[in-house]
């Protein structure tokens, strides 16, 4: 159980054969009372309940060496300790290694769990980490339930109010027992008059699911689409608990002037639903609750993505490592630093071909240049596979012939050359790219669920490592055993298909779901455009205001950290598109910026009669104060950076942009990173031109090391079986690493093998 997770624990006590089932030493003492509370209807049931809410799961029993005896400080201390410390006295009580000491399978415990074997008394905290357990993990509402309920649990939540007074303490009566239903009844008063609750199953149930709807809303509180959905309520004027009128909604929006396909989703919603009013659920359902694809017809797009290209892609461009180091040398009889040469040029063609994406794809590369590079790649196979073929092999026949230097003699590396084509195939950043786009999709509005994108490159890049294992085995095996024109076929081969998945590709998406709308925004970018458009026309609302009450007032006003704040506005390409849409909107049509001044704050204004802003309204109108039209040209006057000449766009941006941070992140070093996915795509590709370098490298040197050192035993395609081998081991890994992930459990003496496997990975 992580630090950050479940706020709420239970603990089970003594849930074992001992004292549960018949044949149990203690059972008789209480299968009385255990029935007419139905401990064993209830206890089952709550903590399979307490499982699906999140809700850490301890364990404490009893265990005994053969000859020793329960034993109760408190007890000891205390003479009026109730008379279930006379089990103090007996012997051979939940011994260990027995029947009777076993949990009972109706509660088994799960590998997640908490199992405290140490206790040295009737209370759970005594000789255990019970204590720091429930520290660690935040726990805030704690669930008692067991045997007995006049020593041990008693005991166990008195302890738990003393220790821990902060956090709430439950005691499950129809969860417990004790000897007689009269001492378990007369417990619980006891316990009730200590200051602990005692509540019932079913009211324990209501309370684990209202702390993990709690938990789970404090979680999507501090993530940005709670928090664009709020700054809507907020500017609004609604309260935490309040629903918006949808007419105010709607004249929001329509103040805003944005394209984005957020404010736009938003409206058609509006629209069709023709109700009054709107909660921050429903808000967030209508926004970015996520549509399940269902059907061939939708998921078959994300399987090209994911699958059929990464496989067929990675096959094309892992393929000239397995033979082109040998043809080389030993095929043509050349020198080595002419496969430094040849392979030189592969790589820098591969990098080539990501430096294309980045500079001339676009927001959607994949419609743009993947058939185009695909059809580069296609004929530098189709090249290699044709000129200069000997007469006696036909394209595709895959048989056997003789090599032209099989007399001795050397062939010409010039045609090699034509890898610097295959070379642009390397499209792996629009593969990742178009991903992105189809998550999208999925989503009302655009927004990609991160996690799941995260998800889905692990299987793509599983994808690439099986089309390298399946490049180095089969085209090492078609070396060795036909030739060179038999492992170019096959790279014609699988480019062609290549190309034919991409074509497919294109047409599903023609007809599919359109493109995002907005300017070179998607995913979390136009949560936080929203985010900065409405805080924009808060912060220059509360400016005009301080103008009005005079200039000075205004520059008096200025936050302290604005440089520094200003530094990073100018790196926040979201901020800046934000503000240029609204410069472009009110300035740029026009040519007098006072009028134009007067027009958004006349905007901002009919927004405030709505209820817009209204914890930044003036208590008199801002006319009142100064008239508008003096008042635009005192605003303007800040604004510019130059007391003459038309107002730019770049003087709007840079004078609004860093108190809009300031007023957000109140800070500059409290400001949060900037997430941006598509322009971190730059790096990516740097990264993969690098490692790709880097992987070529070692394949030729290793292909060229065994065949010299171990000539009789190593030809290429015994290294491509090794090399598969390898790459086939990190597909392995990447599933085992998608599969654990997914997983919720505790590294602990029950599970270490899994744990050191995760740790691996």
């Amino acid at each position: 159980m992580s630090g950050s997770g479940s706020r709420t624990a239970i603990l089970l006590l003594d849930f074992q054969n001992e004292f549960v089932k018949k044949g149990g030493k203690l059972h008789n003492d209480v299968a009385d009372t255990m029935e007419k509370t139905g401990v064993l209807e209830n206890v089952p049931k709550l903590v399979d309940f307490a499982r699906k809410t999140d809700a850490m799961i301890i364990y404490s029993p009893v265990v005994m060496k053969e000859s020793g005896t329960l034993t109760s400080s408190v007890a000891r201390r205390q003479s009026t300790t109730f008379h279930s410390t006379e089990y103090s006295k007996q012997y051979g009580l939940f011994t260990e290694n027995t029947w009777n000491c076993e949990i009972i399978h109706e509660v088994e415990p799960r590998n997640d769990d908490i199992i405290l074997r140490d206790r040295s008394d009737f209370s759970a905290f005594e000789g255990t980490k019970l204590i720091s357990e429930l520290r660690d993990n935040n726990i805030t509402h704690f669930f008692i339930m067991g045997f007995l309920t006049d020593a041990c649990v008693y005991q166990t939540s008195m302890a738990a109010a003393k220790l821990l007074p902060e956090m709430s303490t439950y005691v499950i009566a129809d969860g417990c027992a004790a000897k007689s239903l009269d001492k378990h009844e007369a417990a619980l008063e006891k316990i009730a008059n200590e200051s602990v609750n005692v509540v019932s199953a079913s009211e324990a149930e209501s309370i684990l699911a209202e702390c993990a709807a709690s938990s789970k809303q404090s979680l999507l509180d501090d993530s940005d689409e709670w928090l664009m959905i709020e700054k809507i309520f907020s500017a609004g004027g609604v309260g935490r608990n309040e629903s918006m009128d949808v007419d105010i909604l709607r004249s929001l929006i329509e103040s805003l002037h944005s394209d984005s396909s957020i404010l736009s989703t938003l409206t058609d919603s509006l629209e069709a639903s023709g109700e009054k009013e709107i909660s921050r659920a429903q808000m967030h359902k209508i926004l970015f609750q996520r549509k399940h694809r269902s059907g061939f017809s939708e998921n078959f797009p994300l399987l090209i993505l994911m699958s059929y290209l990464p496989f067929l892609y990675s096959v094309s461009t892992r393929i000239p490592f397995i033979f082109i180091a040998l043809e080389i040398t030993q095929g043509r009889g050349r020198e080595l630093w002419e496969v430094g040469v040849v392979l030189g040029t592969y790589q820098v063609s591969r990098a080539l071909g990501n430096l294309i994406v980045v500079m001339f794809g676009g927001k959607d590369p994949f419609k743009r240049l993947q058939i185009l590079l695909s059809c580069i790649a296609l004929f530098g196979w189709s090249f290699l596979a044709l000129f200069g073929r000997p007469s006696e092999t036909s394209p595709f026949s895959f048989t056997p012939y003789l090599s032209e230097t099989d007399g001795g003699g050397t062939g010409s590396i010039v045609p090699l050359f034509a890898l610097f084509c295959v070379g642009l195939g390397e499209t792996i950043v629009i593969l990742q790219r178009s991903l992105m786009m189809e998550t999208a999709k999925e989503s009302p509005s655009g927004i990609m669920d991160e996690s799941l994108v995260a998800q889905r490159f692990s299987y793509q890049y599983a994808f690439v490592s099986f089309g390298a294992t399946c490049a180095f085995i089969v085209g090492g095996w078609l070396y060795t055993t036909i030739g060179y024109y038999s492992v170019c076929d096959f790279g014609m081969i699988i480019q062609a298909l290549h190309l034919l998945g991409a074509l497919v590709y294109l047409f599903l998406a023609r007809n599919g779901k359109k493109s995002l709308k907005g300017d070179e925004l998607d995913g979390n970018d136009l949560i936080r455009s929203v985010i900065y458009r409405f805080q924009a026309a808060s912060v220059i609302s509360k400016y005009s205001q301080d103008v009005a009450n005079g200039t000075e007032h205004a520059m008096s006003s200025e936050s302290q950290g604005l440089s520094d704040a200003a530094i990073k506005a100018k790196s926040d390409r979201v901020l800046n598109h934000s503000l240029g849409e609204m410069y472009r909107h009110f300035f740029l049509q026009k040519s007098d910026d006072v009028v134009c001044m007067e027009e958004l704050l006349n905007s901002i204004e009919s927004t405030q009669a709505t209820g817009v802003n209204a914890s930044l309204t003036s208590k008199r109108p801002t006319a009142m104060a100064i008239g508008k039209h003096k008042l635009s040209k005192l605003v303007l006057f800040l604004v510019k950076s130059k007391g003459q000449g038309r107002l730019t766009e770049r003087e709007f941006v840079s004078f609004w942009g860093p108190r809009i941070y300031l007023s957000i992140y109140e800070s500059s070093q409290e400001a949060k990173s900037v997430n941006v996915i598509w322009p971190y795509m730059r790096a990516v590709v740097a990264t993969q031109a690098i490692a790709a370098l880097c992987i070529g490298i070692f394949l030729s040197t290793a292909l060229l090391s065994y065949t010299q050192r171990f000539p009789e035993r190593c030809d290429a395609a015994t290294v491509g079986l090794l090399l598969g081998i390898g790459e086939g081991a990190g597909v392995l890994v990447i599933f085992a690493k998608s599969y654990l992930s997914g997983r919720k459990y505790k590294e602990s003496t029950n599970n270490l093998l899994l744990g050191i496997l995760k740790a691996i990975v």
